[in-house]
């Protein structure tokens, strides 16, 4: 195959002065001039009141038209010249597409709405014939319409259900008549978000199934309407893994061993792995349920996807504010279409849910042999058919690949085509546009699929309608009286003295850089989550994006893109600046931080409503002791049980060392460091605006918070 070069570097004239630099939403570039002290005062003073005067103006929105290269945003002037520098037709539709560039239209902003909003993600060999995603939810199915028939009418953004029979879950056993918190937001036309019993792409279809609005959205209690964008701060996505049958197939998204002596049962049977090795295989029965112990310990609005043996539960972020690019907590994806955000759509749709393609890298990664980690998923699978029945003479693998071979939808492989590179499937390797070298593009031509269309045209659109989400306003009466009285302005002096705006920069309030864990001191957890995937990264490549697909692949001779990463990353194949050695964080944006209380990524910043009171000097204090400690602290308090956390009380515990400490005291010491297991703490991010650091007036703190949760869409109205 040959590749299409020159790809803008400099073209056009200075207009376009990088892919992925000026105009772009990902700038991660390492600085490199050196400047005199006085200079750099001078920058960063004049830095933070641009960036406090972008942050109070309405949130940047894209034109209804243009073109994305890759991060750059071109108007049809420069799209136009950068084509021609490719010796192509600007004529043409195609020749922008055969470029990987993506025609930004009201029409493709439309589709990628209801794509993230009704389509559902994942294969459907591995979450529901493998997992059993609606095997579980089946059990609590007819529960869930007695509910929503029970609010006749009325919105709720976290349905409780009455179980009609009881359910046991690893050690926890819920009996009949137990009030059941889900998290699903439900609106006002009894629509339950995120939930599809319909799925389009397969006519008929009954099994419920997720989208991507069952983590990224919540009901307006006021109108009763979906917003989408924000986090479903209390979705029970552990009850929901829980319940399915097969849940241990997901062992590699926590720490779980396989192979660790305490699995091991009567259940526990042989097979060889990839060395020829006779290894005992765990008890399924006592594997499950050690997975469904440590899956509920997971609080509510909280996920964990990542196939990386760590237990790094975080908080589901925010996509408001489109520009917010690296996407995820740890800014792994910054690289491709719209600065990496096509990406990260494809990786909920690949990567983070598919349970079987992880095998491919899984004994480099984490030490699972990939033979192991095969059988350990298919040994309980759901559905009968695709169960695999452990043998020294049957290689798990060998048993994978008859299952696929014999599926119409090609099993774990449903609806991805290959990144282009040397290595096939299933031998891909990583790289940073697809950590498991898959790329969500279903089959062109499927007049049943709104996903099916030429190569990468979903994941490109949903990523255009991201591009458009803004924070939703915050209508509070504390907002608006707040704004009358001057304290957003205020608080955003504070802002500019306190420094704040030396990370949290531009319209955004996001640097677009990714803070090395040292600087940063949260817990390390997620920082680490694509560490190991270093080693093993090839060149990111893609395939244009004018090219039809069938059977999951393009035609056979095809033409690659090599995406550029400069800026983004050291090299091709290295992880994102900021990244190594030892894990970072993305800068996250500050726009709707009044909707996506508590905060950190492990939203351990967390106080319930009510639970502080000004002290006699004017800060804040505990309201109540209970017990020795401050009642309505941490996340015991508030996630873990399914209670909102209070906004403006969480911030407090985010900017105030003496709140925080106490916070993470309470998360620490709950039910005998179970939070701290799976790696929910509330550290770090130690820069703070209270008495010890020399603020003399709470006031000042005051106005900060009242600035920070003012940042919607258009602050100051």
């Amino acid at each position: 195959m040959r590749s299409i070069v020159g790809l803008g570097l400099g073209v056009v004239g200075g207009a376009v002065l990088s892919l992925v630099g000026c105009g772009s939403s990902s700038t991660t570039a390492e600085p490199t001039a050196e400047r005199s002290t006085q200079q750099e005062n001078l920058v960063s003073v004049l830095g933070n009141r641009e960036s406090c005067d972008s942050l109070l103006a309405p949130s940047p929105t894209p034109p209804a038209e243009y073109y994305d290269w890759f991060g750059a945003r071109l108007d049809d002037f420069e799209a136009g010249l950068a084509v021609r520098a490719e010796r192509l037709d600007p004529s043409k539709a195609s020749s922008y597409s055969h470029v990987g560039m993506v025609h930004v239209t009201p029409s493709l902003v439309a589709a990628g709405k209801n794509l993230f909003t009704t389509r559902k993600v994942g294969d459907d060999f591995g979450l529901q014939e493998v997992l059993g995603f609606g095997a579980g939810f089946s059990l609590i199915a007819a529960d869930v319409t007695t509910a929503v028939i029970a609010l006749q009418g009325k919105p709720t953004t976290n349905l409780v259900i009455t179980l009609s029979h009881t359910i046991t879950l690893g050690s926890h056993t819920l009996p009949a008549g137990s009030q059941l918190p889900t998290g699903i937001d439900v609106d006002k036309h009894g629509n339950l978000l995120g939930i599809t019993f319909a799925d389009p792409s397969i006519p008929g279809q009954v099994v419920p199934g997720i989208t991507c609005a069952i983590c990224h959205s919540q009901v307006d209690m006021n109108t009763g309407e979906a917003i989408y964008g924000v986090p479903n701060l209390d979705i029970g996505t552990a009850l929901i893994i829980a319940l399915g049958p097969n849940s241990a197939a997901g062992f590699a998204r926590l720490e779980l061993n396989p192979l660790d002596p305490q699995y091991q049962g009567p259940g526990s049977k042989q097979i060889k792995d990839s060395t020829g090795k006779i290894v005992s295989l765990p008890d399924p029965t006592k594997f499950e349920a050690a997975m469904d112990d440590l899956v509920l310990q997971t609080p509510y609005g909280q996920f964990e996807s990542s196939p990386d043996a760590i237990n790094n539960t975080t908080q589901i972020p925010s996509i408001v504010s489109g520009a917010n690019s690296p996407s995820g907590w740890d800014g792994a994806f910054g690289v491709g279409p719209f600065g990496g955000i096509a990406m990260i759509s494809n990786a909920v749709h690949t990567s983070e849910i598919n349970l079987l393609a992880a095998s491919q890298q899984s004994g480099p990664t984490i030490g699972v042999d990939r033979e192991v980690y095969i059988a350990t998923a298919l040994q309980a699978a759901a559905n009968p058919l695709v169960r695999y029945v452990p043998s020294v003479d049957v290689p798990p693998s060998a048993f994978l690949a008859a299952v696929r071979a014999a599926d119409p939808n090609h099993g774990e492989l449903e609806d991805s085509v290959q990144q282009p590179q040397k290595a096939t499937y299933p031998n891909l390797e990583p790289s940073l546009v697809t950590y498991d070298g898959l790329i969500f593009s279903p089959d062109t031509g499927k007049a049943t699929d709104p996903a099916s269309g030429d190569f990468m045209y979903a994941v490109n659109a949903m990523a255009a309608y991201q591009q458009t989400i803004v924070s939703p306003p915050n209508t509070s009466a504390e907002n608006k009286a707040a704004i009358a009285d001057g304290s957003v302005e205020r608080g955003a002096q504070v802002f500019v003295r306190a420094g704040c705006a030396g990370c949290h920069s531009g319209p955004t309030g996001n640097d677009g850089r990714v803070h090395s864990i040292g600087e940063i001191e949260t817990n390390s957890g997620r920082a680490r989550s694509h560490l190991a995937l270093q080693p093993l990264l090839v060149a990111p490549k893609i395939y244009p994006f004018d090219v039809p697909v069938s059977g999951g692949a393009v035609p056979a001779g095809t033409p690659t893109i090599e995406l550029p990463t400069l800026f983004y990353s050291p090299s091709p194949t290295s992880l994102v600046y900021g990244l190594e050695p030892s894990g970072g964080y993305k800068t996250p944006t500050l726009r709707g931080l009044w909707s996506s209380a508590p905060y950190l990524h492990d939203a351990g910043a967390a106080i319930a409503p009510g639970a502080l009171v000004a002290g006699p000097k004017g800060w804040f204090v505990p309201a109540e002791i209970v017990g020795g400690a401050p009642y309505g602290f941490g996340l015991p308090y508030t996630l873990v049980q399914a209670l909102p956390a209070d906004p403006a009380n969480s911030m407090r515990a985010l900017l105030d060392r003496t709140l925080r400490a106490e916070v993470v005291a309470v998360n620490h010491g709950y039910n005998g460091g179970s939070l701290t297991q799976i790696n929910l703490e509330g550290i770090g991010h130690n820069f703070y605006v209270d008495a010890e650091t020399g603020w003399a007036s709470p006031q000042d703190q005051t106005d900060l918070v009242n600035f920070l949760l003012a940042l919607d869409d258009d602050p100051l109205h």
